[in-house]
């Protein structure tokens, strides 16, 4: 039986953060309908921490890395490592990481 998973979801509008559960083998949608706005609200996938709502660098940093195709996926530069790259701290980290780890970005997801 499969398992299912907790996925956490963002909108960056509004910065309403909320999980969903799905079974990974029935597949889980790139995104959903903020319940907050009613606007976009993104798959982060499992391992996405939304900063508080009112600390907005954070946000920031959040829609930046989401828009380079990053969105808290596990990175593991190395083979066969379980090791994952942490996420960075701050904007400018956060560019640093974009540029370092560009090959590891997924592509943009769709209008759906």
């Amino acid at each position: 039986m499969p398992t299912p998973y907790n996925m956490a979801f963002a909108c960056l509008g509004c910065r309403k953060s909320f999980k969903r559960e799905f079974d990974l083998a029935d597949g889980c949608p790139g995104q959903l309908v903020c319940p907050e706005c009613g606007g976009p609200a993104y798959n982060f996938g499992r391992h996405f921490k939304a900063p508080r709502k009112n600390d907005l660098k954070q946000w920031e940093k959040v829609a930046y890395l989401f828009e380079h195709g990053f969105r808290f996926q596990k990175i593991r530069p190395t083979r066969d490592s379980l090791e994952s790259v942490p996420y960075p701290d701050t904007l400018a980290a956060a560019k640093e990481f974009v540029e370092t780890y560009k090959a590891y970005a997924l592509k943009p997801i769709s209008d759906e």
